[in-house]
């Protein structure tokens, strides 16, 4: 519709009377210029023209168009309902607090070296909504062997489990102990895929629904004394069945337990794979240990040049103490670099014994306020959240996001196949002599 700057003529105001449509400028103004006095119109400019007028919104909504008036409407309901939505959603969350805080409490399990150092950080919970974390730390194995006990006796003791995956694929949803962990997220700002790393929510389980991998960190496999070794001298894994290395290396089991994140991800790798687990098991005279102290301290003394499997966090303890010592390597791997997240995963018991705390404190644990504080207490280990700043991550620890991860938690085979191929390693390692 054109703009009427002929408001003031006497022909338009005699069309408006009638209840007609005015007509266009040309049409309504040149037929009634001669008899229009614009000088004594309001706004008269020197020239004798009238000023262009600013129309109020009322004489806007009387010449705007269909369309145009079908967005506005459509605007202004998407706000209402925006609005409305919003504050549906705050009641809500308020009502869950409520019932939280009726319950008290949220029974915990931390299992894993990175879980353990979360238990200064978990009256954070309490401080912010007023529901006590009781946890529990320990191994995984013994904690999943007592709660599956107590349920078989009808007794339903946890709420929630941060710990590793293998336990939870392994012993816990084959026994249907897990509820599935998306119908807990009631959090918009958890529940967004914009928020986490590649777009998506990530699950370390095959149905993608019990076990939700919250953080991960780069697979550190090779630690090494470093008046020993150089780094430039490991470039592949290729390289650490070099025969120089034979009798040099010592490792933790690659069937033992926490192995399975590192092992099965290179099993799976089609330049690693099962060829290089049977030379490095068979050929290169391995000493085992099942102590992961021990282990280090020995690459840190002089007595093994080489690490491997599982004595990383060790190693940089000891070098933090000031042995020459290094549990990573300051580059990648030539088959390329993986992405694990270790024991940085939640789940959800069934039958939780205080279900509104246990739904609150999943959100929380998956907040951003929660995985700042994660970091700082993790220390070796980075959020899968990419609005979390991991400047306070170690650079070992660092998801980068200029590097293309092998994401091992999100390939389908490393968890339907994990138990295969820990048999298959074990079987190899037997076929060594070793037990």
């Amino acid at each position: 519709m054109p703009r009427y700057r002929c408001y003031p003529c006497p022909g338009l105001r005699a069309v408006r009377a009638r209840g007609k449509r005015p007509r266009p400028f040309w049409s309504c103004c040149r037929a009634s210029r001669r008899r229009t006095n614009w000088a004594t119109m309001p706004g008269k400019r020197k020239t004798g023209r009238p000023a262009k007028r600013v129309r109020s919104s009322e004489e806007a909504s009387m010449t705007r168009t269909p369309v145009a008036a079908r967005r506005v409407a459509v605007t202004a309901a998407l706000a209402v309902l925006l609005t409305a939505g919003t504050a549906r959603a705050d009641a809500e969350w308020d009502k869950l607090v409520k019932a939280a805080q009726a319950e008290g409490k949220v029974e915990v399990i931390l299992s894993g070296q990175m879980p353990r150092r979360l238990t200064k950080i978990m009256p954070e919970f309490q401080k912010k909504y007023g529901v006590k974390v009781n946890f529990q730390t320990g191994s995984g194995r013994k904690h999943a062997s007592r709660i599956l006990a107590e349920r078989r006796a009808g007794r339903f003791t946890i709420d929630a489990w941060i710990g590793g995956a293998v336990t939870g694929n392994t012993r816990l949803i084959p026994n249907k102990a897990l509820t599935p962990i998306q119908d807990l997220l009631v959090d918009p700002e958890v529940k967004d895929p914009a928020k986490w790393y590649k777009g998506r929510l990530h699950y370390a389980d095959a149905a993608g629904k019990y076990i939700f991998a919250w953080g991960a960190s780069p697979l550190q496999q090779v630690s090494f004394n470093t008046n020993m070794v150089k780094a430039e001298q490991i470039t592949s894994f290729e390289s650490l069945l070099d025969p120089r290395w034979k009798g040099k290396i010592v490792s933790w089991p690659p069937n033992g337990t926490g192995s399975a994140p590192s092992v099965v991800s290179m099993w799976l790798h089609p330049r690693i794979g099962e060829q290089w687990f049977r030379r490095f098991i068979k050929e290169m005279n391995v000493t085992f240990v099942t102590d992961a102290r021990q282990g280090a301290e020995w690459v840190a003394t002089g007595r093994f040049p080489i690490g491997v499997f599982g004595l990383s966090t060790q190693a940089d303890a000891l070098r933090g103490q000031g042995f020459p010592v290094q549990g990573f390597l300051p580059h990648a791997m030539k088959e390329g670099e993986f992405l694990t997240s270790s024991a940085a995963n939640i789940m959800a018991l069934d039958r939780a014994p205080n279900p509104n705390a246990t739904k609150l404190f999943v959100n929380w644990a998956l907040s951003r306020e929660a995985h700042i504080l994660f970091l700082r207490a993790g220390k070796d280990g980075d959020s899968l959240r990419v609005d979390v700043p991991n400047d306070e991550v170690p650079p070992d620890g660092r998801i980068r996001r200029d590097v293309d991860y092998y994401v091992a938690f999100d390939d389908p085979r490393w968890i339907n196949e994990q138990g295969e191929i820990l048999k298959k390693v074990t079987k190899i390692m037997e076929e060594a002599g070793i037990k």
